[in-house]
């Protein structure tokens, strides 16, 4: 019985660590990567830069990224938003429509059960 507690507790604990790095990826890409973080020769090469299918790779997410995505879409709209204001938002969770802190921590931990679950 004990067993079973410590795996749980290992698994909410890799579920959440998983989620960190979901969160940082899609965080990064609204902050946008703006010009000063890339040089300017380098910004100026882009349009000129073969690629097999027309497009960018650099907007395709990996695929860890993508399984999560996955997951998440299949969760309830409040379930996301939670998700969205801790691990994208840095617990904003005020912005994202939650009328207190204790409905905010139910939707997420309702979303990380349901993510567990999967």
């Amino acid at each position: 019985m004990q067993h079973e507690k410590s795996d749980a507790l290992m698994n909410i604990k890799i579920l959440r660590k998983e989620l960190k790095v979901w969160g940082r990826y899609w965080a990064q890409q609204e902050f946008g990567q703006s010009y000063s973080s890339r040089s300017a020769c380098d910004r100026l090469k882009e349009p000129f830069i073969p690629s097999s299918c027309g497009g960018s790779r650099e907007h395709v997410p990996p695929e860890h990224i993508n399984r999560y995505d996955m997951k998440v879409y299949c969760l309830t709209v409040d379930c996301r938003r939670a998700l969205r204001a801790q691990y994208i938002c840095n617990m904003e969770w005020p912005l994202l429509g939650f009328d207190s802190k204790k409905a905010f921590l139910f939707w997420l931990r309702r979303a990380e059960t349901e993510l567990l679950a999967n």
